[in-house]
């Protein structure tokens, strides 16, 4: 044994209470099973006479001395093993069973430090020879990020579920009315949909200057002036576009912040914007081209403080994991990965799609699913699609600002639509009418 390998984490007392109390009980494996795999024990040796504990309980065979010896002899692991002087020692070990699971959370930390400390070399491995280390942080947040690995689930019985709707129902009962999860901000939308709950994953999808991007920061707006913490990560505008849009949300107009071309009365409403923006909890993230991998490790090192929303603008400048993928299979890894980081961390995830340009060239541009650029799985996985669609982007009337008696550009302009495609909890193929106010790069409840 190396100088390495006796300083690693390990816990073989505790190894060999688990082995004493599954030869004192065969019922305890279904404990142990819960919390820890044959991958977490330390010495070689107790994965291999744990494993042929696990062959002959997948048998329904008893596991006791007799048994045990006989499945190591014919599997030729009994002598290498420790022989069977090492199988009686461990029988002997403990004189009850009822403490297995304490001994398992000790093994499974152990084995959580164990690759960490690996994770962690594999890194300054990384880091020295050039590679990846973006790859190499999420090894290491992987091996110590609670919550991610499904043995912490445990199946919950019928009984429990119906408590629980129980309660749900009579919550919903006593606030009939109220929005049950975190507002979109539009009334017609939020009514439709009684707004964004836990787990979502939710798709705004739209062509160019249909405001699927304005959308996405209402929905931040609303959510940060009553208090709620929003991630925003923004691959196609820069951070300081993004602000100057909200800002613009706050009633100044966006060309004027564009341009510098201020009035006195906007220099007041600034003011009051950016008194009230300076205490939102929000982050902005604006590194281009992320990668799955990193979106997911900056989320759930923002989980920890506290995050409530996360909204990605926009899905296909998401860099894909391997580069020689195929890019609708790209796609839907990243689909299929958001709508699992929208359970993890227990919160809505937006995701901000394109559209295919085939709806500009049909005679009818309101957009369906099918639309979906590189759809691959979105349109599955997405538990919510929304197309926010505005008719006066195709007007050729609009884009020369003709306003007589046979068209009025403004009133035209205003003209919008949001339309709820797929819901799973709720009625789909619903259109909104909503009013568009370009000049504040919001939507709003008529």
């Amino acid at each position: 044994m190396t100088t390495n390998q006796q300083l690693q984490p390990q816990a073989i007392d505790a190894e060999m209470s688990i082995l004493g109390a599954i030869f004192l009980d065969g019922g305890a494996m279904d404990t142990v099973h819960r919390i820890m795999t044959a991958e977490d024990f330390y010495r070689e040796s107790h994965r291999v006479i744990f494993k042929a504990m696990e062959s002959l309980a997948d048998r329904n065979e008893p596991i006791d001395l007799v048994t045990m010896v006989n499945a190591m002899k014919a599997s030729a692991n009994l002598e290498s093993c420790g022989g069977a002087a090492y199988l009686y020692a461990l029988a002997e070990y403990v004189p009850m069973a009822a403490n297995v699971a304490y001994y398992c959370r000790i093994v499974q930390q152990k084995a959580v430090e164990r690759r960490l400390i690996a994770a962690a070399n594999n890194a300054i491995h990384i880091v020295y020879s050039g590679g990846d280390i973006e790859h190499a942080v999420a090894k290491i947040e992987a091996a110590v990020q609670p919550g991610t690995s499904s043995r912490n689930a445990e199946p919950v019985d019928m009984g429990r579920s119906v408590r629980e709707a129980v309660e749900r129902i009579e919550c919903r009962y006593e606030n009939k009315g109220d929005i049950q999860g975190l507002p979109y901000g539009i009334d017609g939308v939020d009514a439709a949909t009684s707004g964004m709950h836990p787990g979502e994953f939710i798709v705004i999808a739209g062509r160019p200057s249909m405001g699927k991007t304005a959308f996405g920061l209402n929905v931040i707006f609303n959510a940060c002036r009553s208090g709620k913490t929003a991630m925003l990560f923004a691959l196609e505008m820069s951070r300081g576009d993004n602000v100057d849009r909200l800002t613009a949300s706050h009633g100044v107009a966006y060309q004027r912040i564009r341009n510098g071309q201020l009035t006195e009365n906007d220099w007041s409403k600034l003011a009051a914007a950016f008194a009230k923006m300076h205490g939102w909890n929000m982050m902005i993230d604006d590194t281009p081209a992320i990668s799955l991998r990193e979106l997911r490790a900056k989320t759930r090192r923002q989980k920890k403080t506290g995050l409530d929303l996360v909204v990605i603008d926009y899905l296909q400048l998401m860099s894909l994991n391997n580069s020689r993928d195929n890019r609708v299979q790209g796609l839907g890894e990243i689909s299929r990965g958001l709508k699992q980081l929208a359970r993890e961390l227990e919160i809505p995830v937006i995701a901000l799609s394109q559209l295919n340009r085939s709806v500009d060239g049909r005679p009818d541009k309101r957009p369906n699913m099918s639309d979906l650029r590189d759809s691959g799985e979105i349109e599955q996985d997405a538990d919510v699609i929304i197309f926010p669609y505005r008719p006066a982007a195709y007007c050729q009337q609009c884009k020369d600002r003709v306003n007589d008696s046979s068209h009025n550009y403004r009133e035209h302009q205003a003209k919008a639509e949001i339309i709820i495609e797929k819901q799973r909890a709720g009625e789909r193929n619903i259109s909104i009418p909503v009013c568009w106010l370009g000049e504040y790069q919001r939507f709003v409840g008529l």
